[in-house]
């Protein structure tokens, strides 16, 4: 009864949640790189997230993405276009970028 026991927790998997980091390049001519790198997990999953880029002038621009990552799949890319993002008449030269509200939905 006891080795029963121990056959039956060796087949129960506990799956780890989906997970990630979102990693974006210098903004471009036509637009920002972003990488999607899995950090936990091995389902599929959907990434969104938002861009805000700081400018030299103290302006800003901002921009949102999603892009879906396949099961078992490590890495991903993402160009975000130029003309995914807002205000940006009010930067006259992009400086730094910070991706934030990070959400990680499984598919």
């Amino acid at each position: 009864m006891a080795s029963a026991g121990l056959m039956l927790a060796a087949c129960v998997r506990i799956s780890e949640p989906d997970a990630a980091r979102v990693d974006c390049g210098k903004p471009g001519p036509h637009g920002v790189t972003c990488k999607i790198q899995r950090t936990a997990g091995n389902g599929g999953f959907e990434a969104c997230w938002d861009l805000v880029i700081s400018c030299r002038n103290k302006g800003g621009m901002s921009g949102g993405a999603c892009h879906k990552v396949a099961q078992g799949q490590s890495a991903a890319s993402e160009i975000m276009p130029v003309q995914s993002f807002s205000n940006q008449a009010s930067c006259d030269v992009p400086t730094s970028g910070k991706v934030e509200h990070l959400k990680i939905k499984s598919l």
